[in-house]
């Protein structure tokens, strides 16, 4: 519990209901302090311009004010149409449809509200919709983990759909729907190294007869700089610069630099994107990982490899190439360079072995005497990936 700070006065509590008039009118203001010191005010019409009418109402407001301070909504007889004391009951269902109708009007990404949805979908498909949202409890919410285990579903996504079923109970508590919320924790999750895509799994893939040139020009972008799947789509290219809108991930803007053949592929993705087959797609990251997972699957890669695996694999390289962890999270766009250091716990004398070419191109070219700067693009200085160029264009 937090407690007020130390010769802070606290405003005083009412013990009871109290009247306030406002604009001729009386109203019965019901005030408490939530646990974690706060104070709450409810202010209830009376309808009326009669204190001695108020009053009257005011003792009814009295009868449950022990109720209301405990998330209890009511609708009393001078407020509805049947003349009594009626108990509203705010659903599960209620609050899902109104809290995605806000989270819908703020500028979310649409994978993130679906994400939304289905945790939300999951936790009503267990309480039910008309389960009352004040008598969900911690005992709900181990239910709902076990629920969520019982599909077969991963720690990180368990924890993924946990997060917005607390965002959620957050909100109604901060509004005073509910007074408090249950204890809602993360998951353990045991820390898995990133996935990665080695030379020869990569070199495979370029090799496949089936793959399109232009699919082997995008799988060697994503792999070069980094970028999150639909990044490409929302970027622009001035100069040798490329710009990322604040509509990424992590909502803010960033500037990665593009060698020459970067420059090259990504006027191509443009223009497939915006003329070419791409502006006849509805989701054209959706449609960049699909062939991508069927490229793993015809050179029979582990299981755990996809689309997002090429970003892991740009920041090994990165670090295998001594780049600093620090420039690394600024190329990636992480929130956090706490994101970046899980590389960091990798053997990279291990992870060095499955990028052969790297390595010992690299021994060649760099002076050890010269730092890696932020941004700086170093595949056309050093080649590394030009003899996969030539490949692909024949």
């Amino acid at each position: 519990m937090v407690k007020p700070a130390v010769g802070k006065p606290l405003r005083k509590e009412s013990v009871m209901a109290t009247l306030k008039k406002r604009r001729g009118n009386w109203y019965a203001r019901v005030q408490w302090r939530n646990t974690n010191y706060k104070m709450r005010e409810i202010q209830i019409p009376l309808r009326t311009e009669s204190k001695a009418i108020a009053i009257s109402r005011l003792f009814m407001v009295d009868k449950v004010e022990t109720d209301i301070k405990a998330g209890i909504s009511f609708t009393f007889p001078w407020l509805n149409d049947t003349g009594h004391l009626k108990v509203i009951q705010f659903t599960l269902e209620e609050a899902i449809d109104k809290w995605m109708y806000r989270r819908k009007k703020s500028q979310i990404r649409r994978k993130t509200l679906e994400l939304n949805e289905l945790g939300l979908k999951y936790f009503s498909e267990l309480l039910g919709t008309k389960r009352v949202l004040n008598s969900i409890g911690n005992a709900d919410i181990d239910k709902f983990i076990y629920f969520l285990e019982s599909k077969g579903m991963a720690k990180s996504s368990i924890n993924m759909h946990l997060r917005t079923v607390k965002s959620m109970m957050r909100y109604y508590r901060k509004i005073g729907k509910l007074n408090s919320i249950p204890v809602i924790d993360q998951c353990k999750v045991v820390r898995i190294d990133p996935i990665y895509i080695t030379d020869d799994e990569f070199q495979s893939i370029i090799s496949l007869d089936w793959l399109d040139r232009f699919y082997k020009l995008v799988f060697v972008f994503y792999r070069e700089t980094g970028l999150r799947l639909r990044e490409p789509f929302i970027s622009i290219l001035n100069g040798r610069w490329l710009d990322i809108s604040t509509d990424s991930k992590t909502h803010s803007a960033r500037s990665i630099e593009l060698s020459g053949n970067n420059q090259q592929i990504f006027n191509e993705i443009q223009n497939w994107y915006f003329h070419g087959y791409g502006s006849t797609l509805q989701n054209c990251g959706d449609h960049f990982s699909k062939i991508f997972k069927k490229a793993l699957r015809c050179i029979n890669a582990d299981e755990g490899k996809r689309f997002h695996s090429l970003r892991h694999t740009f920041a090994v390289r990165r670090l295998l190439m001594k780049t600093p962890v620090y420039d690394v999270k600024l190329m990636m766009g992480h929130a956090s360079v706490t994101t970046t250091e899980q590389y960091t716990r990798m053997n990279l004398k291990r992870v060095a072995q499955d990028f052969p070419t790297l390595v010992s191109h690299y021994a060649e070219t760099h002076d050890p005497g010269q730092k890696d700067t932020y941004l700086k693009d170093t595949a056309d200085k050093n080649n590394v990936y030009l003899p996969l160029l030539k490949q692909i264009e024949g």
